[in-house]
C-alpha cells in the first residue's frame, strides 16, 4: 500500500510546473494610515507584470498593516499596487535579482483619496480583492478557472472561502446559507443551486456580507456564528434557462444504470424533473443534486437517512444504496418552485423511490459469561422490495419586514414486502451443538404517514429585541405490519427433541404526535433579556397484537392465540415551561434558566389493569458563549415506547424472545454539550472541536436471559441507572493557495467516545465500558486543474471491558485509507482512480483482515463546450471488495459477511444540458464509485 502511495505521489509530482522548485524573490514592507497614525489592515496588496498588467499573486495586509508576497519570480520587471477603500492607491515597479531576491519597502504611508468613486475603476490594474467595512468584494477575472468551471471551482480559489465535498460553503469560518444573483434570490435559499450550475465565466464580482436577516433575528448572535451572504455580480443578467443532465451506462454481469435530472427556470419559477434505475448497489445522484437540483432544500427534509458507504433516503423515500446486499433501485419525481405575489413562495414536490434487495449474510455471533460460551452462526438469505410514495410542499409568506409564516405539509405512503430465510446453528463449549434453526418469514408492512411544520415568528417594530416565535409540527401514522412465520427448531440437550410452529402475527399501530412551542422574549436593558418559553405536546399510541396459529392443510390462520394477543393505548401531554434570563456583555452571552415539566401518561391494556402516570419535574438550565466558544446544559424527559410497554411475546424468532414491560418509567437525561470554532484568517486554518456528556436515570436497558441447556435468549426491557457516554470530536485545517493555480490543504481530526452501560445477563449485573479512538489526518492538492490528488488515513482504536470478570475484555484496531487521483491531460482527456484499503487487527475464523478496493476511469469530452462524456470505468479493479465487518455489543462480538458486488466494466454516456455539469473527475464528480 506504500508504495502505491509513493508512486501516485511522484506521478503527480512530475505535472508540477518546472520553474516550482527554482529560486524566488519576495516583498515585504508594513501599511499605515497617515491621518490617523495608525495600522492599515485589510488592503489589498496585488503584484502584476509591468509589461501586460497580468496578475502574478496578492495578499492582505494583516491587523497590524503588515505584509509578505513571497514565490515572485527573478530578473522580470514587476509592478506592486496596494489598495484600500477611501485611500490613494500606492504603485511601484521593481525588479528582483539574484543578488537581491527581496525587497523591503519599510513603513508606508496611505493617505484618504480626495473623493471615492464607488465601483468606478479608473486603472488598467483591478484589485482582485476590496476590503471595505461590511463587504468583502472579489474580482471574479483575478482567478483562472477551466473554461467548463462553474461557481464552486471558482470559490475554492478564493482566499478565505472553503467548500467542502457535500459542496457546503463557509467564508473565513462562517457558513454560507444564501446566493443572489444580482440581489435577487436564485432558486430559494439553497446556495449549491448556484454554486454547482452557474457558470464561473459568467460572474464578474463575488461579494460576501453579513446575513442581515439572521442578525435582524438574534441581535445577540456571536460575531463568529452569523451566516454569509454571497451576492453575485454577473457579466450578463440570467433571466431563463435550464440546466441537468442524463446518462446511461451498460456493463459486464449485466449491469447497467440509467437516469436524469433536469431544472427548467424563468425568472422566479422553478421546475425539477428526475428520473432513474440502476443495479449498482449506489445511489443515482449525489445528496447535494437530490437536495439543489431536486428540490428537497427548498421544500424541506424532515427526515435524513445517510449510509456509510453513499446511500441515502430523505422523507422516507430511498434514492438508492440504502439497503444490504446486491440491489436495484429505481425513483422518479418532479418539483415545483415559485414566487407568488405578496411575497409568497410556494412549492410542491412528489418523489417515487422503489428497491429490490437480494440479501445474503452469514453472522458470527460469539458470547462469553463466565466460563459458558455460546457461540451462533446464522446464514440468512432476504428478498425484499419496498415501494415508497411522498407529496409534499412548503409555503413561505414574509408578510413584512419583521413577520414571517411558513407551512410545510407531507403524506409519505411506504409499502414493504419481505421473504427470509435463516438458518442458525448454535454450539457452546468445545463446540458442542447445542441447538438449529430453520426460521422462515414473510413480511407485508403498509405504513400512511402525514407530517407537517408551522413556524410564526415576529419582531417587535418598537423594541428592538423583543420577539414572539410560534413553532409546531404534527405527525400522524398509520402502520399495519402483518408477519406470516414458521420454525423448525431441532434442540440437542438434554435429550434431542424437535418444536415447529405456524403463526401469524399482526401488528397495527397508530402514532399521533402534535407539539407546539411558543417563546417570547423581552429586552430588559441594553444587556440583560427575559425569555419565557411554553412548549405543549400531545401523544396517542396504539399498539394492537393479534396472534393466530396456521393450519397445515389449508395454508390459512383460522385461530387466534389469545394469550398472544393485547393491545395497549398510551396517551398523555408533556408540559414544559421554561424561563430564563439572558445577559449579554461584549462577546459574552450567559443565559441561565429553570424548566417545569409536567407529565401526564394514561397506559390502557385490553387484559390487564390500566397504569395511570404523573410527574412533576424542576430541572435548571443554561446556555453561554464567548467568542468562539459555545456552552449549553439541558434535561430532557422522554417516556418508553408502546412497543416497549406491550406485554405480548413476540416468538417469531424462536432462539431470541421478545417480551415488553408494562411497568417501565420516563427516562431522565443530563447533557452537557461544549463546542469551539475559530477561523485564523492571517493563517487561513480553521479550528473546530466539540464535547459532549450525558449521564441516564432509568434509561431502558435490554435484560437478557439465556436457558443453560437450550441457548434460547429472551430479552425483557428494564429501568436502569449509571448508564452514561462521552463524545468528543476536534478539527483542524489549513488551505494554501498561490495564484489562484496552485492549492493545497493539509488538515487532522480526532474522534473519541467513552460509554458505560449497564449489562444484565442472567442476573449477572456488569458495567461495560466501550472506548473508541478514531485519528484521522488528509490532504488534498491541485494543479491548475490539470492534477488533483486527495489522500485520507484512519486509524480506528475500540476497546471493551467489563466490571465483572463473567465476561472477557475485547479490543481491536481498524486501519483505512483513500487515495484518489485525477490527471487532465491531454486535452479532453480525464484519468481517474481511487483506492480504497481497509484492515481489521480481530475478526472471525475465515475471515480477510485486509482487503483494497481499486476503482479507475478515463472520460473523453466531445461536441462544443465538452457538453458530451464518454466514460470508461472498471469497479473493484483487484477483485478484492468484501462486505465485513465487525461489531461489539454487551458481552456478544459479532462479525458479518455480506455478498456484495464483484469487479465490472461499465461503458457511461452522459449528455450535459448547457453543460453545467462542471469539470469532471473528483470526488464531486456525478458518478461515484
Amino acid at each position: 500500500m506504500k508504495s502505491c502511495l509513493l508512486l501516485v505521489f511522484m506521478a503527480a509530482l512530475t505535472f508540477l510546473p518546472g520553474h516550482a522548485f527554482s529560486q524566488k524573490g519576495e516583498v515585504k514592507g508594513k501599511l499605515l494610515d497617515v491621518q490617523h497614525k495608525e495600522p492599515l489592515g485589510y488592503a489589498t496588496i496585488a503584484v502584476y507584470t509591468a509589461q501586460d498588467t497580468a496578475l502574478v499573486t496578492f495578499r492582505v495586509s494583516d491587523e497590524k498593516g503588515a505584509f509578505k508576497v513571497p514565490g515572485l519570480a527573478l530578473n522580470q520587471p514587476l509592478r506592486i499596487v496596494i489598495s484600500m477603500t477611501g485611500f490613494k492607491t500606492y504603485r511601484k515597479e521593481f525588479r528582483l535579482t539574484p543578488e537581491q531576491p527581496n525587497l523591503d519597502l519599510g513603513e508606508i504611508g496611505m493617505t484618504m483619496a480626495d473623493n471615492v468613486l464607488g465601483e468606478v475603476l479608473i486603472t488598467a490594474e483591478t484589485p482582485p480583492i476590496i476590503v471595505r467595512k461590511d463587504t468583502l468584494e472579489f474580482n471574479a477575472n483575478s482567478f483562472k478557472t477551466l473554461p467548463t468551471a462553474l461557481l464552486e471551482d471558482l470559490l475554492k480559489k478564493l482566499p478565505g472561502v472553503t467548500v467542502d465535498q457535500a459542496g457546503d460553503i463557509s467564508v473565513n469560518g462562517k457558513r454560507v446559507n444564501k446566493i443572489l444573483v444580482d440581489g435577487k434570490e436564485f432558486f430559494g435559499n439553497d446556495p449549491k443551486v448556484a454554486s454547482r450550475n452557474l457558470p464561473a465565466d459568467m460572474i464578474e464580482k463575488v461579494q460576501v456580507v453579513n446575513d442581515p436577516d439572521a442578525v435582524r433575528r438574534d441581535p445577540d448572535l456571536p460575531v463568529n456564528e452569523i451566516p454569509q451572504v454571497i451576492n453575485l455580480k454577473l457579466k450578463k443578467g440570467i433571466k431563463q434557462g435550464a440546466f441537468g443532465k442524463a446518462y446511461a451506462g451498460k456493463g459486464t454481469k449485466n449491469l447497467y444504470e440509467a437516469g436524469g435530472i433536469l431544472n427548467v427556470f424563468r425568472d422566479t419559477t422553478q421546475i425539477s424533473l428526475l428520473g432513474y434505475s440502476n443495479n449498482l448497489n449506489r445511489p443515482a445522484f449525489g445528496f447535494e443534486d437530490i437536495s439543489r437540483i431536486g428540490g428537497f432544500s427548498r421544500s424541506g427534509m424532515n427526515t435524513i437517512m445517510v449510509r456509510s458507504d453513499g446511500g441515502f433516503a430523505v422523507n422516507g423515500i430511498s434514492f438508492g444504496g440504502t439497503e444490504d446486499g446486491i440491489q436495484q433501485s429505481s425513483g422518479a419525481g418532479g418539483n415545483f418552485n415559485t414566487i407568488l405575489k405578496k411575497d409568497l413562495k410556494l412549492n410542491l414536490q412528489y418523489f417515487f423511490g422503489g428497491i429490490d434487495a437480494d440479501l445474503g449474510q452469514l453472522i458470527n455471533s460469539l458470547q462469553t459469561l463466565e466460563r459458558d460460551t455460546t457461540n451462533s452462526r446464522r446464514d440468512r438469505n432476504q428478498f425484499s422490495e419496498s415501494r415508497n410514495h411522498r407529496l409534499g410542499g412548503r409555503l413561505d409568506w414574509k408578510i413584512d419586514s419583521l413577520t414571517t409564516f411558513s407551512l410545510t405539509p407531507g403524506l409519505t405512503l411506504a409499502k414493504t414486502r419481505s421473504n427470509q430465510q435463516i438458518y442458525t446453528l448454535t454450539s457452546g463449549n468445545y463446540g458442542e451443538l447445542v441447538n438449529e434453526s430453520d426460521n422462515h418469514q414473510l413480511l407485508e408492512s403498509d405504513n400512511v404517514t402525514l407530517t407537517g411544520e408551522v413556524a410564526f415568528d415576529r419582531l417587535s417594530a418598537k423594541k428592538k429585541g423583543r420577539q414572539f416565535n410560534f413553532f409546531g409540527n404534527y405527525n400522524f401514522n398509520l402502520g399495519d405490519q402483518q408477519q406470516y412465520y414458521t420454525a423448525a427448531d431441532r434442540f440437542f440437550k438434554p435429550s434431542q427433541r424437535f418444536e415447529y410452529i405456524d403463526q401469524l402475527r399482526d401488528n397495527e399501530v397508530n402514532n399521533t404526535a402534535v407539539n407546539t412551542s411558543f417563546s417570547f422574549t423581552e429586552p430588559i436593558s441594553k444587556t440583560l433579556s427575559g425569555v419565557a418559553r411554553i412548549n405543549t405536546e400531545y401523544f396517542e399510541n396504539q399498539n394492537l397484537v393479534n396472534t393466530f396459529d396456521g393450519n397445515r392443510d389449508t395454508g390459512e390462520y383460522p385461530d387466534q392465540i389469545f394469550a398472544l394477543s393485547d393491545e395497549v393505548e398510551r396517551s398523555g401531554w408533556r408540559n414544559y415551561l421554561t424561563t430564563s434570563l439572558k445577559w449579554k456583555y461584549k462577546d459574552f452571552t450567559l443565559q441561565p434558566g429553570v424548566r417545569f415539566t409536567l407529565l401526564n401518561i394514561e397506559n390502557t391494556f385490553l387484559k390487564a389493569a390500566d397504569i395511570p402516570q404523573e410527574y412533576f419535574y424542576v430541572f435548571p438550565s443554561l446556555t453561554a458563549a464567548y467568542k468562539g466558544f459555545n456552552l449549553s446544559y439541558n434535561v430532557n424527559v422522554r417516556e418508553p415506547s408502546a412497543a416497549d410497554l406491550q406485554p405480548v411475546t413476540d416468538y417469531s424468532n424462536t432462539l431470541f424472545i421478545q417480551e415488553g414491560n408494562p411497568g417501565l418509567k420516563p427516562t431522565i437525561s443530563n447533557s452537557v454539550n461544549l463546542n469551539y470554532r475559530k477561523f485564523d484568517a492571517k493563517h487561513s486554518i480553521n479550528y473546530w472541536a466539540y464535547l459532549s456528556g450525558s449521564m441516564s436515570k432509568d434509561a431502558v436497558t435490554r435484560s437478557r436471559t439465556i436457558d443453560q441447556v437450550t441457548k434460547v435468549q429472551t430479552y425483557r426491557p428494564v429501568n436502569t441507572d449509571g448508564n452514561w457516554q462521552v463524545n468528543a470530536n476536534a478539527d483542524v485545517n489549513k488551505d494554501f493557495k498561490f495564484d489562484g493555480k496552485r492549492q493545497f490543504s493539509v488538515g487532522a481530526s480526532v474522534w473519541f467516545n467513552y460509554a458505560k452501560s449497564l449489562i444484565i445477563v442472567n442476573d449477572v449485573r456488569s458495567y461495560g465500558q466501550n472506548v473508541s479512538w478514531n485519528p484521522s489526518v488528509k490532504a488534498s492538492m491541485n494543479l491548475n486543474d490539470k492534477v488533483e490528488f486527495n489522500e485520507t488515513l484512519t486509524l480506528g482504536l475500540r476497546n471493551s471491558s467489563y466490571t465483572s470478570n463473567a465476561i472477557p475484555d475485547i479490543s481491536f484496531n481498524t486501519k483505512t485509507s483513500r487515495t484518489g487521483v485525477v490527471v487532465r491531460l491531454p486535452k479532453r482527456l480525464v484519468w481517474e482512480a481511487t483506492f480504497d484499503y481497509s484492515y481489521n487487527s480481530n475478526v472471525a475464523p475465515s475471515l480477510r483482515k485486509d482487503n483494497g478496493r481499486l476503482n479507475a476511469g478515463v472520460t473523453f469530452l466531445f461536441m462544443k463546450n465538452d457538453r458530451a462524456q464518454l466514460k470508461f470505468s472498471v469497479y473493484d479493479l483487484l477483485n478484492q471488495n468484501i462486505g465485513a465487518y465487525r461489531a461489539i455489543r454487551e458481552n456478544f462480538v459479532e462479525d458479518f459477511q455480506t455478498v456484495v458486488l464483484r469487479r465490472y466494466g461499465l461503458v457511461t454516456f452522459t449528455y450535459n444540458i448547457r453543460n453545467f455539469g462542471g469539470k469532471v473527475g473528483g470526488t464531486n464528480t456525478f458518478f461515484r464509485f
